[in-house]
């Protein structure tokens, strides 16, 4: 099925006014069931089966996503931007006889046209989450995974941090609610889907807890707009998350929860986002800023089941089959460099309408909080006049329709309040349309 699995994006330092110029829409790309109408292009004549018992899994997907502001903004007009993943899994166990081995090649597409620029919305993430980084070819993973036994692993290779920490599920179209919440506020240190990096990480995981950490290098060349492997020279630092999570069954029903708690610092040098090299306020726009030695953050992240029905695997988050589910998420960035300084978002989602039982209807709403010394800077710079900039409000309702194992359409509504943390900018509203296909 077309679950969304997300790992996300970024929000520009340089300039707030243009928005989350990453993104993250990684999606389910490998379907073990036998079931080959799981994909629009089928078992091929059987020869997907016969690879997948070998250990080898084809997986490609195509995500649009069109949305037009109807109030708000500059301008009222629409844009669609579109995501191409192609990946192969390599079970190396099944393969090569490489016992607890897997490789992962990924790369995904990019083209399409941002409704943040083209209508002059000023928010601090995209309505389109698929849009971003670069509307070009990358390789977004390449890696190999080694489980050693007794719950211990190490991965390492070409990847995206999200894809491992601060996993968020991908709920909406909205950027709030798709992907690792801290790439989508400090992407300029935390490079998420479709970016990778080198990097690796080890981790001990069993059936109540896990605990993981990993380093991954801070270069910014990884953001060149080309298809590359990897540059071997240019990094500035290294960035070390580490996380931990607990399983747990709550009630009578026992429903499963996930509750993660997980940080990071960052060694790379980083810009002050008010004070200039002289130590003051940078009054002047252009002024040199004071540089940073490195920078840190945390984040929360709860998944509960509230009611319906799940499964389970030993070691593994529960899937939910049917009923609601809530989310909420708190993720605070280093307040000396990011330009937003905190985010919380609370969503919920009901999967299995009577008659309808792989359809889901989701409700989220976020808000990010302007770093009150970059709102400050701003205040400054334009001649204290007018109110200083503080928090943006974003909320989007949205209907999943599984069409076919292989086809999903999610018409949204979303809602800006305070864009780009401005009071006098007036309330945006964004319809959207997402659509995803497995092929």
């Amino acid at each position: 099925m077309l679950l969304l699995a997300s790992i996300s994006g970024q929000a520009v330092a340089a300039d707030q006014t243009n928005g989350n110029e990453s993104d993250d829409a990684s999606y389910s790309l490998f379907d073990n069931s036998p079931n080959s109408r799981a994909t629009l292009t089928g078992d091929w004549g059987g020869v997907r089966t016969y690879l997948r018992n070998k250990g080898i899994e084809f997986g490609a997907s195509w995500t649009n996503e069109t949305a037009g502001n109807v109030t708000g903004g500059d301008r009222h007009t629409a844009a669609q931007t579109n995501q191409i993943t192609a990946g192969l899994d390599v079970n190396a166990e099944k393969l090569l006889h490489w016992k607890g081995a897997s490789f992962n090649f990924t790369f995904t597409w990019r083209s399409g046209r941002n409704l943040i620029t083209d209508a002059g919305l000023y928010t601090l993430q995209q309505p389109q989450e698929v849009w971003g980084r670069g509307q070009t070819t990358r390789l977004t993973q390449l890696w190999y995974n080694q489980n050693l036994g007794s719950g211990f692993s190490f991965k390492v290779g070409r990847l995206p941090t999200g894809a491992d920490f601060d996993n968020v599920p991908c709920l909406t179209m909205v950027n709030y609610f798709c992907g690792a919440t801290t790439g989508n506020m400090d992407g300029s240190r935390w490079l998420n889907w479709p970016v990778s990096v080198w990097g690796g990480l080890v981790k001990y995981n069993n059936p109540r807890w896990y605990f993981q950490a990993g380093a991954y290098e801070q270069n910014d060349r990884n953001l060149d707009n080309y298809l590359f492997i990897g540059y071997l020279h240019g990094a500035t630092g290294v960035l070390l998350p580490f996380e931990t999570g607990l399983r747990v069954h709550l009630g009578a029903h026992g429903y499963p929860g996930a509750y993660r708690i997980g940080g990071w610092i960052n060694t790379a040098p980083a810009a002050d986002v008010l004070l200039a090299s002289n130590g003051q306020p940078a009054v002047m726009a252009g002024m040199s800023m004071l540089e940073r030695s490195g920078s840190h953050g945390g984040y929360l992240w709860f998944q509960q089941q509230l009611t319906g029905t799940f499964t389970e695997t030993p070691g593994e988050d529960a899937i939910v089959t049917q009923g609601l589910t809530a989310y909420v998420t708190l993720t605070m960035v280093d307040k000396e460099t990011g330009p937003v300084s905190s985010q919380v978002t609370a969503s919920l989602r009901y999967l299995g309408l009577p008659g309808r039982k792989h359809d889901a209807v989701t409700l989220a709403f976020g808000t990010n909080h302007v770093n009150s010394r970059l709102a400050t800077l701003d205040w400054y710079q334009a001649g204290k006049k007018g109110p200083r900039r503080d928090s943006e409000f974003a909320i989007e309702t949205d209907y999943t329709a599984q069409v076919t194992k292989w086809l999903y359409l999610e018409p949204n509504i979303q809602f800006w309040v305070d864009p780009g943390g401005y009071t006098q900018k007036s309330m945006i509203t964004v319809l959207g349309l997402k659509t995803g296909v497995t092929f």
